[in-house]
């Protein structure tokens, strides 16, 4: 068997599949007869949807002060030559 290349992974699956899934769930949810608007305006919903922007952003934050870190060890190790 002659291979004629090498055989790239799909990147796009995860995004593709996340875009179903979101549509199968407005799907669903208008089959049960939910109004998506009424659900998002409850004051619950949008208290949460703070609280996970603000975790989202403390996570990235911790993430940028860790690879800064890391950069400042790698380039104090790399620059001891006399």
């Amino acid at each position: 068997m002659i291979q004629t290349g090498k055989k790239r992974p799909n990147t796009q699956g995860g995004f593709v599949e996340i875009i179903v899934a979101i549509i199968i769930s407005l799907v669903i949810l208008r089959l049960l007869n939910i109004d998506l608007g009424t659900l998002l305006q409850q004051q619950w919903v949008v208290d949460f949807a703070i609280f996970v922007r603000d975790m989202i952003k403390l996570v990235i934050d911790d993430l940028i002060q860790i690879i800064h870190f890391v950069q400042g060890i790698s380039g104090a190790t790399t620059s001891t030559t006399p």
